[in-house]
């Protein structure tokens, strides 16, 4: 007897992998652990394992999001690719001082001016180049993977940035959100001046550079997944519509 075949459909995966975030998130982690309690030197300085994870990342992010915005022909769709390609720009140079940590040029002209720390960057010089442009991208993702999915779940579908539908990351980003925050929770206790340092049991690095390893990480993961959720969509909109028959 010849059974029937009986076609099965399977719900079409609508994003990146969160649990493939999550995991390269914590696997970041239990390095970055590992050495701030043995090796804690590994981590710091401009050459160290936190700053050189973080040029990695933004190397990764900026030549993705230039890519997208070059394919990319809706009009407000690539105007946010190319600020974002532009902000990661900016934050690639910043982080490698316009390439002096990696190649050992002297300060001086432009930037001799106004930077006392001895650094061909911006960010040293003023806080609306460093604090609080992190604070309002800090709050973007926090608002974007926290509160956006939350509103939406108890609104009926109705989040905070529904229009365009593009522009909100989804649920596949919050990993990197999480463990930014985790990392950071030696300065945040150390705010409060308690009789020990929170960073220094952790071997002294600056949780502040770990934070920015996981905003960097967002982006990657931002990216990938709007480059997945836009490719859905350009497919399920030039995809006749047909009948699903199930037998």
């Amino acid at each position: 007897m010849v059974r029937p075949m009986i076609a099965i459909d399977k719900q079409p995966q609508k994003d990146i992998s969160a649990l493939a975030v999550w995991l390269v998130c914590l696997a970041l982690y239990v390095v970055f652990m590992y050495f701030a309690f043995t090796s804690p030197n590994v981590l710091k300085g401009e050459l160290g394992l936190l700053e050189n994870t973080q040029v990695v990342f933004l190397v990764i992010a900026l030549p993705l999001a230039v890519w997208m915005a070059v394919r990319n022909k809706e009009k407000w769709l690539r105007w946010w690719l190319i600020l974002i390609s532009v902000g990661l720009f900016y934050l690639l140079t910043e982080e490698t001082s316009w390439g002096q940590h990696y190649f050992g040029w002297d300060m001086g002209g432009f930037f001799a001016g106004f930077n006392d720390q001895g650094e061909n960057n911006f960010h040293n010089t003023d806080a609306w180049l460093d604090q609080k442009p992190r604070a309002v991208l800090l709050l973007g993702m926090i608002l974007g993977t926290i509160v956006h999915p939350l509103v939406k779940r108890f609104r009926n579908g109705r989040g905070l940035f529904d229009n365009p539908w593009w522009f909100a990351p989804t649920l596949a980003c919050l990993g990197p959100v999480v463990f930014s925050q985790i990392g950071a929770l030696p300065k945040r206790i150390d705010a409060f001046n308690l009789a020990f340092s929170a960073q220094a049991f952790t071997g002294g690095y600056r949780s502040s550079e770990m934070e920015e390893v996981y905003m960097y990480v967002f982006f990657v993961a931002y990216l990938l997944s709007l480059h997945y959720r836009l490719k859905l969509h350009r497919a399920a909109a030039s995809a006749p519509t047909q009948k699903n028959i199930h037998g």
